[in-house]
Formats: C-alpha cells, structure tokens, sequence
C-alpha cells in the first residue's frame, strides 16, 4: 500500500510540474508524454495524439484506461470529438480505421454506447440546434450514430474527416 500511494504522490507532483511549466498547455504535453511512452501500443498512442487535438475546450474525461477498454491494441485512431456533457461526463465519438464507436465513461468504465464498422459508414453530418449540435454519422444499414455536441469547429473536422473517408478517400497518415 505504501508503495503504491508513494507512485500516486509523485504523479501527483509531477502533473503539478507541468501544469506549472506549461500552463494552459498542460494536457496537450501531458497527452504527448503518455502516448510517446514506452509500452504504449497503437491504439493508445493513435488516441492520445487525436485527443491532444481537443484541448483547449472546456471538458474533463478520465480516460487514462479507455485505449485498454474500448480499443483493440493495433487499431488505428484517426480522430476523436467530444460530446455535450450528459450526467457528470462527456461522451466520445472515435473514428478508427476499423469503426466508429460513440463511448461514454460510466461507474464501471468506459462503456460502448453504439459502433459500427468503417466499411459501413456512408457519411456524416452535423445538424445545428438552437443552443448545441448533433453529430450524426450515417450507416448502411441500421440506425445512425448520433452524439449532441457543443463545440462546432472541432465536430464538424470529425464530419469532415468521415465524409472524405466514406468517398474513398486516403486516411490520415
């Protein structure tokens, strides 16, 4: 146990580190920090890399565990958008170069709420609402995936990227 909250301590104390070198900046190097690690697989680096792209909007996720969670170890994670806040967290949409999956941190996890494979996205939009948004990606067959969403620019970068993937279009590189 001592051993334990002694770890805890000095992460602790070094995320104080940076916060104060880095400011405002301090999540995005952290992000970078945890996904050059070693150890780190695709799937997690892929995601820290997309999540990086998402600071400076006003949202916390505890997703230290999520690649582990939701991800399988060599997927290949191009971009992540954050929803609106529902209960007391922020819900994910993730595109990797297999599917999209709408996730959302619970008591017991990180929880699939919907996915579906990437051969069978047909496109995507983002429908304005008076005061928010809604990511809507499109399916061949079967419902769509749909998230509300509160910032715009960053929401419609994700439609972007799902519809020049669903024309055939290169992924990221």
């Amino acid at each position: 146990m001592g051993k334990r909250r002694d770890r805890l301590r000095e992460a602790a104390a070094l995320q104080e580190q940076i916060r104060e070198q880095h400011g405002e900046d301090a999540d995005t190097v952290m992000a970078q920090l945890l996904a050059g690690r070693a150890g780190a697989g695709r799937a997690e680096s892929t995601y820290r890399r997309a999540m990086a792209r998402n600071q400076g909007l006003r949202f916390r996720a505890s997703d230290l565990n999520l690649p582990q969670q939701v991800l399988d170890p060599e997927e290949t994670v191009f971009e992540v958008a954050v929803g609106a806040q529902r209960s007391d967290t922020f819900p994910l949409l993730i595109v990797t170069d297999r599917r999209v999956l709408h996730v959302m941190d619970r008591l017991r996890g990180w929880t699939v709420l919907e996915e579906a494979p990437a051969a069978a996205i047909t496109g995507a939009e983002l429908e304005e609402r008076l005061l928010s948004g809604r990511l809507r990606v499109h399916v061949r067959e079967g419902r769509s995936l749909t998230m509300k969403v509160a910032e715009r620019n960053r929401s419609q970068e994700v439609v972007d990227l799902l519809q020049h993937l669903a024309a055939g279009g290169a992924p990221p590189g």
